[in-house]
This record gives structure tokens, sequence and C-alpha cells, in this order.
């Protein structure tokens, strides 16, 4: 797939953020306490066919449902089933969504009920280093400018970054190459031109940066939380647009 999208293809997808912006924001309104991660996985998948969108994570490489939550350790491709979330939990939802072969991508953590202050500062200082990469996100930069910034912003805090897994272009596909990754060297990879679109998605755990991989799910090797959120980036002449709103 190209890199650098055209005016139409634009058009599209950013429909299609505008859309998924809409999907996210009802599922967070729907988590609480008591309810299992399966039954919010079966509204997601109910409000999509309303929509008239589908989700192409079920099915992807024999994962089963439309959409991944991960619940505290829980990295990434949380898969729901009955566990109920409970009251400090923190839950990353993370939605995809296709329509006549255009695609939008975006996640978020967020508290189920009275979370710590931990846990607060975690989902907190992961915001930011998201905002930090978009920041960087500009033409003329590269990939591992935002890398930099996002590993930089992290780090300072005390926290690790997950390399396994990371951000990418996006638009015609699920996911289109290159990856954007969440740690890098200033002026390195990829340069940044108007038309591009990718998401920036920094994974930052608490504790150390070290994950295990079983039957999808992604979990922090010590037991300590991870938190993820992700946005939709256009590259502009003059900068960038975030094309998901879910802040």
């Amino acid at each position: 797939m190209g890199m650098i999208k055209t005016a139409k293809e634009i058009k599209e997808i950013t429909i299609m953020a505008d859309m998924l912006t809409e999907l996210i924001l009802k599922s967070i309104s729907w988590v609480k306490p008591g309810i299992s991660t399966g039954e919010l996985d079966r509204m997601i998948e109910n409000e999509m066919k309303l929509m008239g969108v589908t989700g192409p994570c079920k099915g992807y490489h024999g994962f089963p449902c439309v959409s991944c939550l991960s619940v505290n350790s829980s990295v990434t491709h949380g898969i729901p089933d009955s566990r109920l979330l409970q009251d400090g939990d923190i839950l990353d939802i993370d939605l995809v969504i296709e329509r006549n072969g255009f695609f939008a991508d975006c996640s978020r953590t967020i508290a189920v009920g009275n979370i710590s202050a931990e846990a607060q500062r975690l989902i907190t200082v992961t915001e930011e280093c998201l905002f930090k990469g978009i920041k960087a996100a500009v033409p003329g930069n590269t990939l591992g400018d935002i890398g930099f910034a996002i590993q930089s912003h992290a780090e300072s805090n005390g926290y690790s970054v997950v390399r396994e897994y990371c951000g990418h272009f996006i638009g015609l596909e699920m996911h289109e190459s290159p990856s954007v990754t969440n740690y890098g060297t200033p002026g390195t990879g990829e340069v940044l031109k108007p038309g591009m679109i990718f998401c920036i998605e920094p994974m930052i755990n608490q504790g150390r940066r070290a994950i295990t991989d079983r039957n999808w799910v992604t979990k922090t090797r010590d037991g300590k939380l991870s938190s993820r959120c992700e946005h939709m980036v256009l590259i502009t002449e003059d900068g960038n647009k975030i094309l998901t709103k879910h802040f």
C-alpha cells in the first residue's frame, strides 16, 4: 500500500475515523464494574452492525472477537471473555472498523470505577506520551523522532516502553508498513510527508518492559500494570491532523 494517500482516500479514511470516534466513546460509556469483557464485546459488535461497519479483528489469524479488551497487566490483544470487570481495574479498549475497503483504528485505557493514584498516573503519562509523539509528527521529521519523544517522556517518568508491539500505517489495510515504534533515535527512519496516515500507540508499563505472549494475550512479565492509547494521525502540509478524537 502507498504511504501517501490520495485526497479521495484521505476523505474516506477520515469518515471511518469519525465513525470510530463515535463507537469508542459509546464503548467507554458502557464500562462499569460488574460487566464482563465478553458482554462488552457483544455490545460493540452489535453497534458495529447498526453502523454498517465490520470489525476486522474478528477472524484475523483466528482472533475470536471484534474488540481487544486488555485488563490491568494485559498489554494488548486481550480476548473478551466471562471475566467481570472490578472496581479499581484499568481497561484498554482497542477497536478497528472497516467499510468499503477503508480502515480506522484507535484505543484508550480507562478507569473502571475508582482506581489507585498509581494507576491513574500511569494512564495520564501514557496519554502524555501519545501527544508528545503526535507533536513530533510533522513534515520533515522522521518516525525516529516520534519514537524518541514517546520513549523519553515515559522513561523520564520512571516507566518502560514495550518494544515488541508498535503503531503502524493504516487506511487501505488494517496494518500497513512501515512500523511506528514507541522508541527511537531522532533523525532516523522514514521521513514524514503530507498524505501519510498512521497510528501512534504507546504501550507503557509500570514496571519492566518485558512481556509474555500466550494465545494472543500479551501481559507484563512482572505482573504490573500496562496502559495504552492510540490515535490516527494525518500528516498535513503544515503539521498534522488527529483523525480520531476520543479525548
